[in-house]
C-alpha cells in the first residue's frame, strides 16, 4: 500500500471516529435536555400578562452585560415590558468588567494589517521570543473547534480579499460609533444625572504612545484592528511634550518618542456603568433573572394563513432554562445580547453566528492605595487618562487604575493562563514601574470580546425567526456602542423600519443586520458545534 493511500485511509478512519464521537456527544446533550426542569418559570408576570392594546410590546433580553442591560434600559424607557436573563449572579461581570473603558469615536477595522498582526503573534516560531505579544492562542481548543475554523476563514477572507462593500460598511460603522458615543457622553455630562460619578467618567482624553521614530511609526494602534477610521481630533506630541502632557510616564526606562493625543475622547468604567444602569432598569420595572442559563429553545412554526406578513418564519415560543421554562407569549421579541456567548445561544436554534471569543486580561489598582503605599508618589505620578500603546491600555476611572491587554483565542474559559498573566504583569510594570508593588498583587480578571469575523457589528432583526433580534460585537467597541445599540433595538421592537431608523439617526442600520446570511441557518454545523462544546 502506498504512503498516500495509507494517509488517506488514516484520515478517513479519523473522520469516521470524530463523526461517531460527535453523534454520541450530541445524543448525550439531547438526553440532558429531556431532564431539564419543565415547570414554568415563575418570575415573568409582567411579560406574561402584558398585551399590545397600548401599542407596547414584550421583550426578553438574553445577556446581562453592558449591551444587554442597555438594551433593556432603552426598551423600558420606551414603555415596553422587559425581562432579562443572565447566567451570573450580577450584571456586567464578564467582558463588561474587563473593558478598558475607552469611548473614542474611532473604529478598529479588519484588514491586512490586522490579519498580519494575528498571524505574527500566534505563529509558533514567535513563542519564547521575549517580545510582549498581544495575540495568544490555545491550539487544541481552537483547532478542534469547528466554529473557529469557520470564523478564521471568514476573518481571513475579509482581511485579505475585502469586497467592494466593505469600505462603505466601515464608514457606516464610524457614523454609528459617533452617534453611540455622543449619546453616552450626553448622559455622562447631564448635570442632573450622576452617572458620571457612578461610572468614573474621565473626559481628559487618550494618549497613544509610540517608541519608534516618526518615520517608523505604524498606523496600527491596537492589534485587534487598524485604527484607520476616526473622527477624534488628534494632537501629535514628541519627546518632552509627551511627559508634559502625562507626567506619569516619566518613570519608564525607555521613553516614548511620539504620541497621539485624542484630547476630546473620554472613558468610564463599563462595569460600574452596567451596574448603575441595571438598578435604573429595576426602577423602570425590568425583571432580572440571574443565575439563569438558556439550555434549549423551542419554536412554533407559524401558519401562513394567520399572518401573511411573516413569510411563515418560526417563532420562538419557549426558553428552556436551568431554572424552568420561560414561555414567550405572542407580541414578545427575544433579544440575544449575550456577547461572546451569542454563538452558543443561536446554536440552540440551529443557527451560525460569525462570532468567536477573544479573551482579554484586566487588573485594577487603587490610586488611593498607590499614594498610601509610597509617600514619595504624588497624584501627578499616577495615570490621569487613558494611556496606551499597541498592546496595553491603562485607564484612570475615578480611583481605579485599570490595566487591560491581550487577545487570546482559547475558547470560552475565563480562567487566566498563568504564563500570559505573568507576561501582562511584566509589561504593566515596564510601563508604570512606580505601581509595581500593587500590580504584582492585583487580581486578574478575564472576559471575552465577541469578535465578529468581518469587524462589523451584528445588530438588528434576524431573518430566520419572526421574533429574534441580535445585538453583538464587533469585538473591541461593544461597550461604547451600547447606548446606540440599545436605541436601535428599541426602535425595531417599537415597530420602526430600518429605513426610518437610518433616516432618523444618520447611518444605514441595514449595514449591521444579522440578515443577508451573516446569521444563517446551519443545522448540521450547529449540532457539530454543540457536540464539540458539550452544550
Amino acid at each position: 500500500m502506498s504512503m498516500t493511500s495509507m494517509i488517506g485511509k488514516a484520515v478517513g478512519l479519523g473522520s469516521v471516529g470524530l463523526g461517531a464521537s460527535a453523534i454520541f456527544r450530541y445524543q448525550q446533550i439531547l438526553q440532558r435536555e429531556e431532564q431539564l426542569p419543565s415547570k414554568a418559570h415563575p418570575l415573568l408576570p409582567g411579560v406574561a400578562n402584558s398585551n399590545s392594546s397600548n401599542g407596547k410590546k414584550n421583550a426578553i433580553v438574553i445577556g446581562g452585560g453592558v449591551v444587554g442591560v442597555t438594551a433593556a434600559y432603552k426598551l423600558a424607557l420606551a414603555g415596553h415590558s422587559v425581562a432579562l436573563l443572565e447566567p451570573r449572579s450580577e450584571p456586567g461581570q464578564e467582558c463588561s468588567a474587563c473593558a478598558a473603558g475607552g469611548m473614542q469615536r474611532s473604529n478598529p477595522t479588519v484588514d491586512k494589517d490586522t490579519w498580519m498582526a494575528v498571524l505574527q503573534s500566534i505563529a509558533p516560531w514567535k513563542s519564547g521570543s521575549g517580545d510582549f505579544k498581544f495575540f495568544h492562542i490555545d491550539w487544541w481548543k481552537t483547532l478542534s473547534d469547528p466554529l473557529f475554523a469557520r470564523w478564521i476563514f471568514t476573518f481571513t477572507r475579509t482581511s485579505l480579499f475585502p469586497g467592494p462593500e466593505q469600505q462603505d460598511k466601515q464608514q457606516q460603522m464610524l457614523a454609528f460609533t459617533k452617534y453611540a458615543v455622543e449619546d453616552m457622553v450626553k448622559m455622562m455630562k447631564d448635570p442632573n444625572d450622576n452617572m458620571a460619578v457612578k461610572s468614573g467618567f474621565n473626559p481628559r482624553g487618550s494618549l497613544n504612545l509610540s517608541y519608534q521614530q516618526p518615520a517608523q511609526t505604524k498606523t496600527v494602534s491596537h492589534p485587534s484592528g487598524s485604527i484607520k477610521r476616526a473622527v477624534e481630533p488628534v494632537q501629535e506630541l514628541i519627546n518632552d511634550q509627551i511627559t508634559e502632557q502625562e507626567p506619569s510616564i516619566i518613570f519608564q526606562t525607555v521613553k516614548p518618542t511620539t504620541a497621539k493625543f485624542q484630547y476630546e475622547s473620554c472613558a468610564a468604567s463599563s462595569e460600574r456603568f452596567t451596574q448603575e444602569l441595571a438598578q435604573r432598569c429595576k426602577d423602570l420595572g425590568v425583571t432580572f433573572l440571574y443565575d439563569t442559563t438558556v439550555k434549549a429553545i423551542q419554536v412554533d412554526q407559524k401558519d401562513n394563513s394567520t399572518n401573511n406578513n411573516n413569510n411563515n418564519k418560526p417563532r420562538i415560543s419557549q426558553l428552556v432554562t436551568n431554572r424552568g421554562v420561560v414561555h414567550v407569549p405572542e407580541n414578545t421579541d427575544v433579544v440575544v445580547a449575550a456577547g461572546a456567548w451569542v454563538p452558543h445561544v443561536l446554536a440552540l436554534l440551529d443557527l451560525y453566528a460569525p462570532v468567536y471569543p477573544l479573551k482579554g486580561y484586566a487588573m485594577s489598582v487603587s490610586a488611593k492605595d498607590a499614594l498610601a503605599s509610597n509617600k514619595l508618589l504624588k497624584e501627578q505620578d499616577l495615570p490621569s487618562r487613558i494611556v496606551s500603546d499597541k498592546y496595553m491600555f491603562t485607564s484612570r476611572l475615578g480611583d481605579e487604575i485599570r490595566i487591560t491587554s491581550i487577545g487570546e483565542f482559547s475558547g470560552w474559559s475565563t480562567v487566566p493562563n498563568q504564563s500570559v498573566e505573568a507576561e501582562v504583569r511584566r509589561e504593566a510594570v515596564r510601563q508604570f514601574p512606580q505601581l509595581q508593588s500593587l500590580i504584582e498583587k492585583a487580581p486578574t480578571r478575564c472576559g471575552h470580546r465577541p469578535y465578529v469575523s468581518d469587524g462589523i457589528l451584528l445588530l438588528g432583526r434576524a431573518d430566520t425567526h419572526e421574533n429574534l433580534l441580535v445585538s453583538c460585537g464587533p469585538g473591541s467597541n461593544g461597550w461604547k456602542l451600547a447606548m446606540g445599540s440599545g436605541e436601535v433595538i428599541q426602535r425595531l421592537v417599537s415597530g420602526d423600519t430600518e429605513e426610518q431608523i437610518s433616516q432618523d439617526l444618520g447611518f444605514d442600520v441595514r449595514t449591521f443586520s444579522p440578515g443577508n446570511g451573516r446569521v444563517s441557518k446551519a443545522p448540521l454545523f450547529a449540532k457539530l458545534c454543540r457536540a464539540r462544546w458539550d452544550l
